[in-house]
């Protein structure tokens, strides 16, 4: 029996390099970001005091009466992966503030606190907003203060809820970070 050897058609062989196709993709490439880098729109802080619009805006449809709505809006309006490590991070985050949801700190479910100029109430242990959207958009705002960019960093990564809640024990977002007890898994 007579053997064979397949041989791909010449359509799919490796051709090897060429010098002057490498190049012409490197100029392409090049010009591509320098003309990235020269329309690239200024830095603007994202702090509590430069609201800009849109940030922190929770999807349309979002539900933000139940610990679970809210959580999606959040990683949603933070632009974090909606993951179930995220996600259960956040809740257990909720869990532990015990904020937002049928007492005095309304709409406000991580017990942001107070900054200058800030709407709504002073309640006890943490702030009351007006609306869900409000007390939504100053919570990213918060977050994106420059305090917590450990969180930040947790959240989007996306595949580890407990480096998120590590990450919140070790911020300075409670005074007591949670006595080392806020855990949560995937």
């Amino acid at each position: 029996m007579a053997s064979y050897t397949y041989r791909p058609s010449r359509r799919y062989r490796y051709r090897g390099r060429n010098p002057h196709r490498d190049k012409i993709i490197g100029l392409a490439i090049g010009a591509v970001l320098v003309a990235a880098v020269a329309h690239k729109p200024p830095a603007v802080p994202r702090g509590v005091h430069e609201m800009r619009a849109g940030i922190g805006a929770a999807p349309a449809g979002s539900d933000l009466s139940t610990p679970s709505g809210w959580a999606v809006a959040l990683l949603a309006a933070e632009g974090d992966p909606r993951t179930s490590c995220n996600f259960n991070a956040v809740t257990a985050w909720e869990r532990a503030e015990g904020g937002g949801f049928g007492n005095q700190a309304s709409f406000n479910p991580l017990n942001v606190n107070p900054g200058a100029g800030w709407p709504g109430s002073p309640a006890a242990g943490a702030w009351a907003f007006p609306d869900a959207q409000t007390g939504l958009r100053y919570t990213v705002a918060t977050l994106n203060n420059g305090d917590y960019g450990g969180i930040l960093a947790a959240l989007r990564a996306g595949n580890n809820a407990q480096a998120v809640c590590d990450a919140i024990k070790a911020s300075p977002w409670a005074a007591s970070h949670y006595y080392g007890t806020l855990t949560a898994s995937c």
